[in-house]
């Protein structure tokens, strides 16, 4: 194969001004902090993840991808979730950073 590759932050550079490459890159993040939320009160109340788990009716693996940003959890799992560690969920709108 010839030809040459491009570093991954020369790749990455290149699609930053994509529309698609954008919402991507929102939507892990919504992940990620979403997940993090989780995995800090979890941690906070002392429950494993197979505890909280069983709580909230999911599996353990399916709360440890939640918890690693890997899935964006739909707001009946959130509520679920909430309520299982003593919670309420709340949905805000911010505005945006200019």
């Amino acid at each position: 194969m010839g030809g040459e590759h491009s570093s991954y932050d020369e790749a990455v550079q290149s699609r930053r001004g994509f529309a698609e490459f954008r919402d991507g890159f929102d939507e892990a993040r919504r992940a990620y902090l979403i997940g993090r939320a989780v995995r800090e009160r979890r941690i906070a109340l002392g429950l494993t993840q197979a505890e909280l788990a069983t709580r909230a009716g999911m599996t353990q693996s399916a709360l440890s991808r939640l918890e690693g940003g890997g899935s964006v959890p739909t707001i009946p799992v959130l509520d679920r979730l909430a309520s299982a560690m003593g919670t309420e969920l709340t949905v805000a709108f911010e505005p945006t950073a200019a």
